[in-house]
């Protein structure tokens, strides 16, 4: 409400004109004769006349009225943040908050500060310090600028619900505008609807000069020799054009990976380094960054603080065994490399199922006397279905089963013995009947609904030679298995060359060398391949990612993949591969290669029957560490019958114990489990799952790990964001102001504001001095006018 003019005694406003028109006639015929003519003795007239209209309106007893905050009526409320960048010391040692410490501190006697009780003189005082989360404070004698995380937009959403309803005036804040919530700055903008908020910007930041570990980005490939890819964001403030080092240290803090870079002028800088292949399981590793000072003075580039400098990163490479169902109508010269590539592999378990044997169609009486079996098993136990085979059932081989029941049957017949166990399924030179409809039945849903892998290989009885056409197992392959054109049936392949398409260049996993070059002269030095079969074409969605080129320049499809409904499907139609292994000992590395990568590719993304992962949740979520679990049965069908317990450790080694949790059961997805924790410290976790079933037995165990560096993202940014904080003057009606200017804000603005409950006052302006010192000016005015024409 406007400050206004009204007069206590109206009714005496006939006097007031009668006066007035009374002077105004008197001075007419008073001035009329005055000795000066023109201007001056008009100015003379008004001087004098407006000196009795001043006395004139004494009598209706001018007012002057306004509004003011009432006092201790209305809230106010102070918050400061306490974040570690203000402790950060410029080159001559002085603190980036130390402004910000001398308006707040406690004065000498336990007095509040200056500033303070100016601010308590008229409004009930709240003050709040910004520490990880938001703490109501007496004073500021704490204040002592080692928080991080301060969540500053979400403080301003609690205190505006903590005040809702209440009278609170405004809010000055201090801070620099590097908030740890920016995320919710948008959302903030829209809600508000509360007092206005008046941020007091802390400077001091810019002028340091300082290198950031901004960000670590880790990117990792289960394939063999694939390193872990570290990209660094780095970032400099007055040190563009500086060379820099990130070494990158093990856990046991051996360096692993070095590289030098010369910050750009932009002063920021991506930084790939490849870190050698670690092993299975869960490794931290430390990124540090740090200054190369060369010939030059080393305290001219003196960093404000090295605690943005180091960030740690967690890699989890999953742990196998990762079992592979191999499935061979015949031995063969594959199965014998394949075997003998993945038996150096820990996280491959390659188990076969390999028929020696077909059964004969009609049983005829060939052994002794007597003897039914088949003579293949003569002198074996007659009591070991297996070591005692019939005419009219196939000799099957078992190689490298877990023990003596998997697959005594043959292939699996239920879901339980194939979903439970196997991740993908290879099935090399088997006819289709080899398989009964139900157990191609179940292949599909292995693939669809489980998410597994099935890879087909090339061989005389394989794709459309093994009758695959029109069965399911043929409509999951990526490749059409139609009758070929007339003139393609029965054409022999000669000499053709193995190579890769565009979509085969952009897999890592069928790539064996690290440059191009290298490529090229591995695969132009690969031998000729003279069996394949051939499709006639490949479907739509598959990718086509090796092609055969014979002599005439005739291309076939050697390898096929695709996506098929959760899981994945390949066709591999070379028939001769191990023609590549036979050539020198160079190329047989290479092939054991493409194998054990071909076969990790199978499994890589196969679900397990007890998933583990975790996800940390950003501000605008609440923050914290989400655990989800997914626990399925043997036929791969969610179970919620078990107890789910989770034992969070904090360190490198997970030697602490921090927390035991209980995952709870999601009712939006059966057999699926979640837990939330919230870590305190900075630093590495360990979490690590144990699922039980119902007696009790233990069903599995898993483990996830994560980092915090609150300290380097803290100090990530030194320099005060002046945009986040006018954005949230503009939003609350407020404005920014600088730090020197705190003072005059609370002393000659704070008290005139708008607040929600206001007092009323009224002054009468007669008795108001510069009332008196009007008319006695003009009178003065007049007198020095009749002075300077010589009236007097």
């Amino acid at each position: 409400m406007a400050d206004s003019i009204y007069f206590a005694a109206e009714e005496g406003a006939w006097l007031v004109a009668a006066f007035v028109l009374f002077s105004v006639v008197l001075l007419w015929q008073s001035y009329r004769h005055y000795p000066v003519s023109g201007w001056p003795r008009w100015l003379a007239m008004l001087l004098k006349l407006s000196v009795l209209l001043l006395l004139a309106l004494c009598l209706m007893e001018p007012m002057w009225s306004g509004t003011s905050p009432k006092k201790g009526a209305n809230d106010f409320v102070v918050l400061a943040d306490n974040s570690k960048r203000y402790a950060v010391e410029n080159k001559r040692g002085v603190k980036v908050g130390l402004g910000l410490e001398s308006l707040l501190k406690v004065e000498e006697g336990g007095g509040d500060a200056e500033f303070l009780r100016q601010v308590a003189s008229n409004f009930r005082l709240r003050t709040y310090q910004l520490d990880r989360v938001l703490k109501r404070v007496g004073d500021f004698e704490h204040l002592n600028f080692s928080s991080t995380e301060g969540k500053l937009i979400s403080a301003l959403d609690g205190l505006q619900d903590r005040f809702e309803g209440r009278a609170l005036a405004g809010m000055l804040v201090f801070s620099d505008g590097n908030v740890a919530d920016g995320e919710l700055l948008q959302a903030f903008e829209k809600r508000w609807g509360g007092a206005p908020v008046f941020p007091v910007i802390i400077k001091g930041g810019e002028a340091l000069r300082d290198l950031s570990l901004r960000s670590v980005a880790v990117k990792q490939s289960t394939f063999e020799d694939a390193p872990v890819t570290l990209t660094a964001g780095v970032s400099a403030q007055g040190l563009e054009g500086e060379q820099v080092k990130v070494v990158v240290t093990d856990g046991e803090g051996k360096v692993v990976a070095t590289e030098l870079r010369r910050i750009g002028a932009k002063g920021q800088e991506q930084i790939r380094l490849q870190v050698p292949t670690s092993k299975a399981g869960i490794s931290f590793y430390s990124v540090e960054l740090s200054l190369v000072a060369g010939n030059k003075d080393k305290t001219a580039h003196k960093e404000a603080t090295l605690g943005n400098n180091v960030r740690l990163v967690a890699v989890d490479r999953k742990r196998g065994p990762y079992r592979i169902l191999y499935v061979s109508g015949r031995p063969n010269w594959d199965y014998k490399f394949m075997r003998r590539a993945v038996i150096r592999d820990a996280e491959i378990d390659l188990v076969g199922l390999v028929r020696a044997a077909r059964r004969e169609p009609k049983f005829e009486w060939r052994g002794r006397t007597g003897e039914t079996s088949n003579p293949l098993f003569r002198g074996f136990n007659s009591d070991v279905p297996e070591e005692s085979r019939r005419y009219d059932q196939p000799v099957l081989v078992r190689l490298n089963t877990r023990d003596e029941d998997e697959l005594r049957e043959g292939f699996p017949k239920t879901d339980e013995a194939l979903m439970g166990e196997y991740r993908a399924i290879i099935l090399d030179d088997v006819e289709a009947d080899f398989f009964t409809q139900e157990q191609m039945n179940l292949v599909e849903r292995f693939v669809s609904n489980r998410g597994g892998a099935l890879l087909m290989l090339g061989g005389a009885e394989s794709f459309r030679e093994g009758a695959y056409a029109k069965t399911p197992i043929g409509q999951m392959l990526p490749v059409y298995l139609d009758r070929l054109d007339v003139g393609e049936e029965g054409k022999a392949l000669m000499d053709a060359r193995f190579s890769l398409t565009r979509e085969g260049w952009l897999e890592p996993w069928m790539r064996l060398r690290k440059q191009q070059e290298q490529e090229d002269a591995r695969l132009a030095f690969m031998p000729a391949f003279h069996a394949a079969n051939r499709v006639s074409a490949i479907k739509p969605g598959a990718s086509l990612l090796a092609v055969l080129s014979d002599d005439e320049e005739r291309r076939y499809s050697a390898l096929v993949t695709q996506r098929y409904g959760l899981g994945r499907t390949a066709a591999y139609l070379l028939a001769d591969v191990w023609r590549w292994g036979m050539k020198d000992p160079d190329l047989r590395e290479d092939m054991e290669k493409s194998w054990r990568q071909l076969l990790r590719w199978l499994v890589v993304d196969t679900p397990d029957l007890i998933e583990f992962s975790q996800r940390q949740k950003s501000v605008k979520e609440g923050g914290g560490v989400d655990f989800s679990v997914q626990v399925r049965d043997k036929a791969f069908r969610g179970d919620t019958e078990v107890a789910v317990k989770i034992e969070v450790s904090h360190g490198q080694q997970g030697g602490e114990k921090v927390a035991e949790l209980f995952a709870e059961v999601d009712l939006e997805q059966e057999g699926r489990f979640a837990a939330n924790f919230y870590p305190r410290e900075q630093g590495a976790y360990r979490a690590k799952l144990r699922v039980n079933g119902k007696q009790g037995e233990s069903l599995g165990e898993r483990e996830v790990a994560w980092v915090r560096n609150s300290n380097a993202d803290e100090l990530s940014r030194l320099s005060p964001d002046r945009a986040v904080l006018e954005r949230l003057a503009a939003a609350t009606g407020g404005r920014v102001l600088e730090l020197g200017e705190v003072m005059a804000f609370v002393k000659d603005e704070l008290p005139l504001m708008q607040t929600p409950v206001t007092e009323t006052w009224s002054r009468p302006l007669w008795h108001a001095p510069w009332f008196f010192m009007a008319a006695l000016l003009l009178l003065m005015g007049e007198w020095a006018l009749r002075r300077w024409k010589g009236v007097i």
